[in-house]
């Protein structure tokens, strides 16, 4: 390993953690990782340091990513007694995961006082992407801070996009990539359970739409590979959609912005949980409600 390289800390080691992580241990970065979950912990035994807190982390390691699904979760992590504010040897903590900007400011506030400087830099393309290295990271934070950080982003990063010094910026534009999913989606989904009712095959529609104007990712992707199979494992839970799709309406209320397309998705899947789907269900499985409501099922017929 290049010893002019520096160690990395990494923590949160789920379905997009994990394989972030394991590209920059391939990429010969030395890792400090940490995980609430033993068993998502010990599948680094051996290739990457083990540490029991987050401050152990951040005693190991001068760059320390975040990859975390709770918005409490952070708060701990980052600014608790036992968090990456207190370690010894971070100067920087990356923010890789979906928090909106008001949370990625009070982080900033927090770590400035310690010196460790904020970078934000959101990613997008799930675990697929991410175990072959080709996610795509929303980056905004101070410029000598970001330049630094973008080297090992690239490890799991095949594109990056700029988004100027402020921190909270790139947030802003992964709550815009997320609601614009989350409403593909719903719509795709609310369209084939309407068709389907009216008799007609879901992987015709699917021919015509995703050879038409009403393609979008979920009709050429989601939907083939994780509804028509009956899979319902896209791999965001619906808590997930909804923590993102909260962050952005609150955001959008603060800059007056309407937004009732987002809140009409919200609604759908509040109802979907309502209705007895878990909130840690695939989001997939919002078709499930929507396929009891309509007395159908969305099924593949060829």
């Amino acid at each position: 390993m290049d010893g002019s390289r520096p160690t990395i800390g990494f923590i949160g080691l789920g379905a997009i953690g994990s394989p972030m992580a394991r590209r920059l241990i391939d990429a010969g970065y030395e890792l400090v990782v940490y995980d609430i979950s033993e068993p998502a912990l010990g599948v680094f035994a051996g290739s990457a340091r083990l540490a029991r807190s987050a401050r152990e982390v951040a005693d190991g390691a001068q760059i320390v990513f975040v990859c975390l699904a709770s918005l409490p979760a952070h708060d701990t992590v980052v600014l608790g007694a036992d968090g990456i504010v207190a370690g010894g040897a971070a100067r920087i903590c990356v923010i890789t995961s979906t928090t909106g900007p008001e949370l990625v400011a009070r982080m900033q506030i927090g770590l400035a006082a310690r010196g460790i400087a904020l970078v934000d830099a959101p990613m997008t393309g799930g675990r697929v992407r991410a175990a072959a290295g080709t996610l795509t990271v929303m980056l905004s934070g101070p410029e000598d801070a970001t330049a630094a950080v973008e080297p090992v982003l690239r490890c799991y990063a095949g594109r990056i996009v700029h988004f100027g010094e402020l921190a909270g910026r790139a947030q802003v534009m992964k709550l815009v990539n997320n609601v614009m999913s989350a409403v593909n989606f719903a719509i795709a989904a609310e369209a084939l359970v309407f068709g389907s009712k009216a008799g007609l095959d879901p992987e015709a529609m699917l021919d015509v739409i995703n050879n038409g104007t009403g393609k979008n990712d979920a009709s050429l992707t989601v939907i083939p590979q994780n509804v028509l199979t009956r899979r319902f494992d896209f791999g965001s839970p619906m808590a997930v959609i909804l923590k993102d799709m909260g962050a952005a309406i609150a955001e959008a209320d603060r800059l007056g912005v309407p937004v009732a397309m987002t809140r009409a998705v919200t609604a759908m899947f509040e109802r979907a949980i309502a209705n007895g789907v878990s909130a840690q269900a695939d989001q997939t499985e919002l078709v499930r409600d929507l396929e009891r409501s309509a007395g159908v099922e969305v099924e593949r017929t060829r």
